[in-house]
C-alpha cells in the first residue's frame, strides 16, 4: 500500500483467509483467532483492502443498530488480543506493524498476495482480461486456480451487518466465475466433463438461467439431446415466469441441429479428467483396424464409390455375400481416407455370422477401452456406456469400422452421431437399416481386378500364365467365381510346396467345382458356398496331416482369433514356438488369417468349413479334448495374473480341477492386468462353449475359471458379464448333482441374496468343501451388516477373518477386521471396535496393496463415523482418497466422497458436505452406480436442509430415495424418515 511502513520479514510469513470460516496461519500453521467477534473485527479490515476504518464504523459493522453496552471497550480489547496473535513478537508499547491505529480508528496492513479474496479477485480480473483477448485457456487456468482458494460459504460463522453484505458479494462473485468457468471450459471442448459440475451449480443457484443454459449446451454436445431439452423443461416449472429468451432460443437451436452449436476445434490436449479416462484425443497413431488380407489389390471403382459415401453421409454400410471381401475393402478405405479422421481408426469385429454374436454392450466396452476407459471407470449399463461414448467422440474427428454386423439394433448404439464423425459398417444382412446411411453394394470382382488378386497372391506363376494368354489364370478366376476370398484361397496353392502351375490348379478346382454341385444338388447350397468350399478342399487336400489336423481344431473354441499359446494348447504341442511352425502352413494356404502379430483366425465362412472337416475327421472325444486344453491354458493363465496381482489369494490352493498347464508366463502386474482386459471376451466365449456343448469333465474347471474371473474383475462393469454364465453353471451342477460346484457357484453373482449364499454355505458344509464357507461366509456377513443386521454378521466376519489368516491371505483377513470394526460398533462395543479398526489398518499397510488398504481405510472410517469419533473418520477416508492414483478406481472414490459428505454433515460443516456429495455424484456419472448415488443425494439433501435451503433438499431427498428403495438399500428408510418428518408424509 502506498505510504506504508516496509513490513518485516515475519509479516510475509501471514496467510488470511475469509472465503471459507475466517481463519490465519503464519508459515502454515493456524493462528488463535478468538470470538466469532474477534474474528469479524479482523475480517471487515482485512476486506477494506489497507483503508482505515473509524471506531464508531467498525461498531456498526460488527453490530448494527444494536450495539453492547461499552461497545468501544469491547472493541478496544479485541484489538489487544488480535495484535498479541498477528505480532507475538512485539515489545510492550512498541508500534504495530499489522493491526495499525489511524486517527481514531483501525487499519489491518498487510504484503500483496495475503488475503485470499484479494488474490480471488485479482485472478477474476486477469480471466476477464484473457476472455476479452480471445484467451479461453488463459482464464480458464486463472478461473481454476481462483475457485480454487474457497473452502466453503465466504465468512462462515460470522454475523453483523458487514459480514452479511460482503458474503453476498463474495458469493455473487463465486456464482459469476463458476459461470465463466464452466463457459471457459465449453469453449474449450470439456462439454462431457462439465456435466456433472454445472448440474450441481444449477441446482444450487435454481433461479439463474446461465448454468442451465450451459448445461443444456454440454449435453447437447455431447450427444445427450433429450437430456438437454429435458433442462429446458424441469426450468419451465420450476422458474415462476418461465424460462428467459436466451433458454427459448437455445431450445430452438438445439431442436434445429444448429451446426454452430457443435464443440469447436480445439488445439492442443485437453488434460485428464479424474473419472478415469482422458479427455485428451486419442493418440494421433489409434489404428486398431485388422491388417489388409495377403495380395489385396483392385477395387478402385468400390473404393472410391466408399469415399464419396463417406464424404456425403457419416454412416455407410457395405453389403453383400459372404467372401466378397467387404472386410477388406473396409480396412483398405478406411486407411485411404485416414487423413480425413486425425484422431484415428476404430474397428469392432461384431462377429453377427458367428454362432455368439457380441452383444452391444460388449461392442462399446471395446470401443470405450480404444478410447481410454479404463476398466474400472466402465459404466454398468448399456445406455451409459453409449452415452460415454457419444460424449468421448463429440469433439473428435474419428472413423469406426463395424464389421460383421447381425442386426439394426446391435448396431445402432454403436454409431458415433458426432460431427466429424463417421462409421463403416460392414455385414451380409440385407435387412440392416440404418437412418440416413448410404448403402454399398459389394459383390465378385471384375475379371480384371480378379487376375490382379491372383497374381498378387499367387506370384511368378500366376503372372507369367496371365501373360502367355492367361487362360489358365482366367480359368482359375472363372472356377473361383471372382470372389476375393477364394481368389487368396486358391492362388496360395500357387506358392505353398509342391507348388502347382495354375493349369493344374484351374483343373483341380473344375473337378471340385463339378463334384460338390453333384453332391449338393438336391441340398439348394448357394453358389458362392459351394466355390468356396472347392477352394478350401483344394488347399486343404494340400496340407500335411499334422496341418490339417491344426486347420481343423483351430476352428472349434468360439473364442476370437488365437495366439500361440492358445493354439499350443488346443493342439496339444508342447510351446508356443511348435505351435507357429504347424499354423504356418494353413496360414501360408490361405486358410488362417492373421488378425495381429502372432494371432491367427479362420474368416467366419472357412470356420464352418473346417468345423464340418472335423465333425467327420475328429472323433467327439479328440474335439472335446480340444476345447478341454484350451479351458486349461485360460484358468492357468487366470491363476498366474490372480498371483501377480493377489499374492496371498486363498482360491489357486483350492481348485476343484487339476490343472495339467502352466498356462502363459506374465511378468508382473502390470502384464496380468493388460492380458485380462485382452482376454475377457475370449474366456467367457470358452466357458459359454463348453457348458452349452456340456462338454465332459469340463464343469469343474469352468466353475475355477468363472470363480477366479470373478475376484479379477472385482469392483469393475465387467464383473456383470459373468451373470449369465454363472446362472448356466449353477445349472448344469444342480443337473450333474455335484454339490461342491453349486456351493462355489452360488456364491458368484454381482449382488448374491443372503438365501443365495446361505445355501453355498450348507452345501459346502456338506460336501466339506474348504473355501466356500471361508469366502461365502465373508460375503454373507457384508450383506448382513449393510441391511442393519450386525449381530447376525458379527460371527461370520470373526470366523472369516481367523479362517483368512489361517490360509496367509493377510489382505483379506485385514478387509474381514474392518467389517467386524464397524458390526462391533453398531452392536454398542466400541473399544472392540477401535481394536478391531486399528488392527485392520495395520495390517493393510503390511499388506501394501493400495486396493486392500484403500477398502480398509473406506470401513475403518465408516466405523469411526458411526462411534462419533468424526475427525477420526475423515482422516481414515481422505487417506483412502490418497493411497491409490486419482481415477484409478472412480467407483470406490465415488464411495468415499459419499461417505466423507455423511462425515462432513456430521461435523456440521455444510458446506463441505455438498461438496463432498457433489464430487461423489460427479465421479458416479461414469460407472453408474445408483448406491452411491443414492448416499450422496442424501447426504446433499441433508446438508442443503442444514442451510436452509428446503426446495432443493426436497428434490435431492426424494430422488435419493427412489434410487436407495430400487437398489434395496437399508439406508432408505432412513431417507424415507426424514422425507417424512421434515416434508410430510406425502
Amino acid at each position: 500500500m502506498p505510504g506504508d511502513e516496509e513490513p518485516q520479514p515475519e509479516h510475509h510469513r501471514l496467510r488470511f483467509h475469509v472465503l471459507g470460516p475466517v481463519r490465519a496461519d503464519r508459515d502454515g500453521q493456524p493462528l488463535p483467532l478468538g470470538s466469532p467477534q474477534e474474528r469479524a473485527t479482523l475480517a471487515i479490515l482485512l476486506l477494506r483492502d489497507g483503508r482505515s476504518l473509524t471506531a464508531s464504523e467498525l461498531v456498526d459493522a460488527l453490530w448494527g443498530a444494536d450495539p453492547p453496552h461499552r461497545a468501544m471497550d469491547t472493541l478496544r480489547a479485541y484489538v489487544t488480543r488480535l495484535r498479541a496473535v498477528l505480532e507475538p513478537g512485539r515489545p510492550f508499547r512498541g508500534r504495530a506493524k499489522v493491526l495499525v491505529s489511524t486517527g481514531g480508528g483501525y487499519a489491518v496492513r498487510v504484503p500483496p498476495g495475503s488475503l485470499d479474496a484479494t488474490v480471488f479477485e485479482e485472478h477474476l480480473a486477469a480471466a476477464a482480461t484473457a476472455r476479452a483477448s480471445g484467451d479461453a485457456a488463459g482464464a480458464y487456468a486463472r478461473l481454476t486456480t481462483a475457485l480454487a482458494l474457497w473452502e466453503g460459504t465466504a465468512l462462515a460463522g460470522l454475523t453483523g451487518p458487514y459480514a452479511e453484505r460482503e458474503r453476498e458479494r463474495l458469493t455473487e462473485l463465486r456464482a459469476t466465475a463458476r459461470e465463466d468457468h464452466y463457459d471457459c471450459a465449453l469453449a474449450l471442448g470439456r462439454h462431457a466433463e462439465s456435466v456433472a459440475g454445472l448440474r450441481a451449480l444449477a441446482a444450487e443457484h435454481p433461479l439463474r438461467e446461465k448454468p442451465r443454459a450451459l448445461l443444456m449446451l454440454a449435453l447437447h454436445r455431447a450427444g445427450r439431446q433429450a437430456e438437454a431439452l429435458a433442462v429446458f423443461s424441469e426450468t419451465e416449472r420450476l422458474l415462476p415466469d418461465g424460462p428467459g429468451p436466451g433458454l427459448v432460443r437455445l431450445r430452438e437451436r438445439i431442436l434445429a441441429g444448429d451446426p454452430a452449436l457443435a464443440a469447436p476445434a480445439v488445439s492442443g490436449a485437453s488434460p485428464a479428467s479424474s473419472d478415469g479416462w482422458s479427455s485428451a484425443g486419442a493418440p494421433p497413431a489409434l489404428d486398431l483396424l485388422p491388417p489388409e488380407p495377403v495380395g489385396f489389390t483392385g477395387r478402385e471403382t468400390l473404393t472410391g464409390e466408399v469415399r464419396a459415401a463417406l464424404s456425403e453421409g457419416d454412416v455407410v454400410v457395405l453389403t453383400g455375400p459372404g467372401g466378397t471381401g467387404k472386410t477388406a475393402l473396409a480396412t483398405h478405405t478406411a486407411r485411404a481416407v485416414r487423413a480425413a479422421y486425425p484422431d484415428g481408426l476404430l474397428h469392432v469385429d461384431l462377429r453377427g455370422t458367428g454362432p455368439e454374436p457380441v452383444d452391444t454392450g460388449a461392442a462399446l466396452a471395446c470401443l470405450l477401452h480404444a478410447l481410454g476407459v479404463t476398466d474400472a471407470a466402465l459404466p454398468d449399463d448399456v445406455e451409459r456406456r453409449a452415452a460415454l461414448y457419444r460424449s468421448l467422440l463429440a469433439d473428435r474427428r474419428v472413423l469406426v469400422v463395424l464389421d460383421d454386423a447381425h442386426d439394426t439394433a446391435r448396431v445402432r448404439p454403436l454409431l458415433p452421431g458426432a460431427p466429424g464423425c463417421a462409421a463403416l459398417v460392414t455385414t451380409r444382412s440385407p435387412d440392416l437399416a440404418l437412418p440416413g446411411a448410404r448403402t454399398v453394394g459389394v459383390a465378385a470382382m471384375e475379371e480384371k481386378e480378379a487376375l490382379a488378386m491372383l497374381t498378387a497372391v499367387g506370384g511368378g506363376r500366376a503372372a507369367d500364365s496371365a501373360v502367355a494368354g492367361g487362360d489358365a489364370a482366367r480359368s482359375v478366376v472363372a472356377a473361383c467365381e471372382r470372389l476375393p476370398l477364394a481368389l487368396r484361397i486358391a492362388g496360395a496353392r500357387l506358392t505353398t510346396p509342391p507348388a502347382w502351375t495354375p493349369g493344374d490348379l484351374a483343373a483341380r478346382l473344375a473337378e471340385e467345382r463339378q463334384r460338390l454341385d453333384t453332391l449338393h444338388a438336391d441340398a439348394g447350397a448357394d453358389a458362392d458356398a459351394v466355390v468356396l468350399e472347392a477352394a478350401c478342399r483344394v488347399a486343404l487336400d494340400a496340407l500335411e496331416p499334422e496341418t490339417a489336423r491344426a486347420f481343423r481344431l483351430l476352428a472349434l473354441p468360439d473364442a476370437g482369433p488365437l495366439d500361440a499359446a492358445s493354439a499350443a494348447a488346443v493342439l496339444d504341442l508342447p510351446d508356443a514356438a511348435r505351435a507357429e511352425a504347424v499354423v504356418e502352413g494353413p496360414a501360408r494356404a490361405g486358410l488362417l488369417e492373421s488378425a495381429g502379430p502372432g494371432r491367427y483366425g479362420h474368416h467366419a465362412l472357412v470356420r464352418l468349413f473346417a468345423r464340418r472337416q472335423s465333425e467327420r475327421m475328429d472323433s467327439p472325444p479328440v474335439r472335446d479334448a480340444a476345447l478341454l486344453r484350451l479351458l486349461d491354458h485360460q484358468l492357468a493363465t487366470a491363476v498366474t495374473a490372480l498371483l501377480r496381482l493377489t499374492p496371498d489369494s486363498p482360491l489357486p490352493r483350492h481348485l476343484l480341477h487339476h490343472l495339467a498347464t502352466a498356462g502363459r508366463p506374465l511378468a508382473d502386474a502390470g502384464a496380468a492386468r493388460a492380458w485380462a482386459h485382452d482376454a475377457h471376451p475370449d474366456v467367457l466365449a470358452t466357458v459359454r462353449q463348453v457348458l452349452a456343448q456340456d462338454v465332459p469333465d469340463a464343469l469343474r474347471p469352468a466353475v475355477d475359471l468363472l470363480t477366479v474371473w470373478a475376484a479379477l474383475t472385482a469392483g469393475t462393469a465387467r464383473r456383470h458379464d459373468l451373470e449369465s454364465l454363472v446362472r448356466q453353471a449353477l445349472d448344469r451342477a444342480r443337473e450333474r448333482g455335484d454339490d461342491t460346484a453349486a456351493a462355489r457357484t452360488l456364491r458368484l453373482p454381482v449382488a448374491p441374496s443372503p438365501e443365495e449364499l446361505r445355501s453355498a454355505l450348507r452345501l459346502a458344509e456338506e460336501v466339506h468343501d474348504p473355501l466356500t464357507p471361508l469366502l461365502a461366509g465373508f460375503e454373507l456377513g457384508v450383506v448382513l451388516l449393510e441391511l442393519d443386521r450386525a449381530d447376525e454378521a458379527l460371527p461370520l466376519l470373526v470366523r472369516a477373518e481367523e479362517g483368512l489368516v489361517r490360509e496367509g491371505a493377510a489382505g483379506g483377513a485385514a478387509e474381514a477386521l474392518a467389517h467386524a470394526a464397524r458390526a462391533y460398533i453398531a452392536l454398542g462395543r466400541p473399544e472392540e471396535s477401535l481394536a478391531a479398526a486399528d488392527a485392520a489398518v495395520e495390517r493393510a499397510r503390511a499388506v501394501g496393496r493400495g486396493r486392500t488398504l484403500a477398502l480398509v481405510l473406506l470401513q475403518t472410517g465408516r466405523a469411526h463415523l458411526r462411534a462419533d469419533r468424526t475427525s477420526a473418520a475423515a482422516d481414515r477416508l481422505r487417506e483412502a482418497l490418497a493411497v491409490e492414483p486419482e481415477g484409478t478406481d472412480p467407483r470406490r472414490e465415488a464411495l468415499v466422497w459419499a461417505w466423507l459428505a455423511r462425515c462432513r454433515l456430521a461435523q456440521l460443516r455444510h458446506r463441505e458436505a455438498v461438496a463432498a456429495a457433489d464430487r461423489a455424484l460427479a465421479l458416479e456419472a461414469g460407472p453408474g452406480d445408483d448406491h452411491v448415488r443414492g448416499l450422496a443425494l442424501a447426504a446433499r439433501g441433508r446438508a442443503q436442509l442444514a442451510l436452509g435451503e428446503p426446495r432443493l433438499a426436497l428434490g435431492a431427498l426424494r430422488e435419493a430415495h427412489e434410487v436407495l428403495t430400487r437398489r434395496g438399500a437399508a439406508e432408505a428408510a432412513e431417507v424415507a424418515s426424514l422425507l417424512n418428518e421434515e416434508f410430510g408424509a406425502g
